[in-house]
């Protein structure tokens, strides 16, 4: 006895909880590392506490599963590491910085930001 329906609801299930998990949150020698690493960054810097960051939480995962691969989204706790925040001009939390594959800025936001407008960034940004 086959159940193809039970396999794509699986699918679409994991892919759910997927897209709703955790974002990884960096150290110092983390974002230095990630920022080198050729590949399009996505960086929220904001705090575990901060509700507009923890609410920023769900549309980073999304963007983060929409990507795979193409992209890393990652948090970085202003609250933990001041001095590294400030290095990058931090002023607001979340504030939220995308750096091309070269780690140079090509974009940031400060607030919570829509997915429909978060992507679109993306998208003039260069990543597609």
């Amino acid at each position: 006895m086959s159940f193809p329906r039970f396999g794509a609801l699986a699918a679409v299930l994991c892919m759910s909880l997927a897209a709703e998990g955790p974002v990884p949150a960096l150290d110092p020698a983390g974002l230095s590392q990630i920022l080198t690493s050729k590949k399009w960054t996505v960086i929220e810097f904001g705090g575990p506490t901060c509700v507009p960051c923890v609410k920023m939480q769900p549309v980073l995962a999304d963007i983060q599963w929409a990507f795979g691969t193409q992209a890393q989204i990652r948090n970085f706790y202003v609250t933990e590491h001041p001095k590294e925040a400030q290095a990058h001009k931090i002023m607001v939390m979340p504030t939220q910085v995308i750096f091309d594959p070269s780690g140079k800025e090509v974009a940031r936001h400060i607030g919570y930001w829509p997915k429909d407008e978060f992507l679109s960034a993306l998208g003039k940004a260069g990543l597609k």
